[in-house]
């Protein structure tokens, strides 16, 4: 009876179903509030350069299709983080909790309802990660780092900040050990790529005024000014902060229990979570945007630490962080 019992408590997880039930509930909540408020509507860009997505945005003005386009977004992109941190086995346990954590995060900030430019540039980030991760010690894996190239060139049509993620994933490549010249020079022509399309069609349309509106969106810096523009209702982001900065200081105390390979993959994402606040600091105009930026790291990380910790105080501790999300999104809201 005794083996029993403690089997069953160690298979007890923070993925089971009272926390996935919990988890879901929330997040629905949280759509359901911006949905009946009409939070996000209408659809305007902050950060795009590409007259397209202008166009696109003014014909998504039906509600219930623009928050179930939002909604798909962030549930795919919260799945192919949960696929890298399981392919990868970045977290020593079968957990589900990295996704419940993202879409726990990203439902409980209502600035990113229901569609925003940074939706895209979130799943191109979360690829781009995925890409490089398949790199690990193949610098020859020219194509996936084109590929990563690609994406970042993407991202940045959609938000121009998202160019700085390049000297990040330069860093990632040494990291990695797929630093080399070739797979150097594929990953910044993969960005080039791009912007060699988009000349091609100011050349067509005879209007350069998309690279006009870049340059000055990447020189548009407010050192700080987030701490001008703060909110009572933004302690939410102050409260994943210390739980990231928590985290962080585990994962870095128990790197000598994990290989090599988990080690460098943790240190990227604590790099780009970090990259995430200097931005955050740099362009402090619109927070929400690299909040979302800064949820993608933070979900593994704090994933990480919560399946670290082998007593019920985990449990505790989640479930306050759910009433902390709760309680932000309320004092957000109203």
């Amino acid at each position: 009876m005794r083996y029993h019992l403690s089997t069953d408590r160690r298979k007890r997880t923070l993925s089971d179903w009272p926390t996935l039930l919990t988890t879901g509930s929330i997040c629905l909540l949280g759509w359901a509030s911006g949905y009946l408020s009409a939070s996000g509507l209408p659809l305007t860009t902050t950060h795009a350069v590409f007259p397209f997505w202008e166009k696109v945005f003014l014909w998504m003005d039906n509600q219930v299709f623009v928050y179930a386009i939002g909604l798909i977004f962030m549930l795919l992109t919260a799945y192919i983080i949960q696929r890298i941190s399981d392919i990868q086995m970045l977290i020593r346990e079968r957990t589900k909790l990295v996704f419940l954590i993202f879409i726990l995060l990203t439902s409980t900030n209502s600035g990113l309802f229901p569609f925003k430019d940074v939706t895209v540039v979130s799943l191109c980030l979360v690829f781009m990660v995925n890409e490089l991760f398949n790199t690990y010690q193949t610098p020859e894996a020219t194509g996936r780092l084109f590929n990563a190239g690609v994406l970042i060139g993407v991202a940045g049509l959609f938000m121009p900040q998202a160019l700085w993620f390049l000297p990040l994933l330069w860093i990632g490549m040494y990291q990695l050990m797929s630093l080399s010249y070739r797979s150097f020079f594929a990953s910044l022509t993969g960005v080039l790529i791009i912007y060699w399309l988009v000349i091609a069609w100011c050349v067509w349309a005879h209007d350069f005024s998309i690279f006009t509106m870049l340059v000055a969106r990447l020189a548009d810096f407010e050192f700080l000014s987030v701490l001008k523009s703060f909110r009572y209702y933004q302690t939410g982001f102050i409260g994943v902060l210390l739980l990231m900065m928590t985290a962080s200081f585990y994962i870095k105390s128990d790197a000598i229990n994990n290989r090599v390979r988990v080690r460098q993959m943790l240190s990227f994402l604590l790099n780009m979570s970090v990259w995430s606040l200097v931005l955050l600091c740099l362009y402090g105009k619109d927070t929400d945007s690299f909040n979302a930026i800064f949820y993608i790291p933070a979900s593994v990380l704090i994933a990480y630490f919560f399946e670290s910790m082998r007593n019920r105080f985990r449990f505790i501790i989640y479930y306050f962080v759910l009433a902390f999300c709760v309680f932000s999104l309320i004092m957000r809201d109203y």
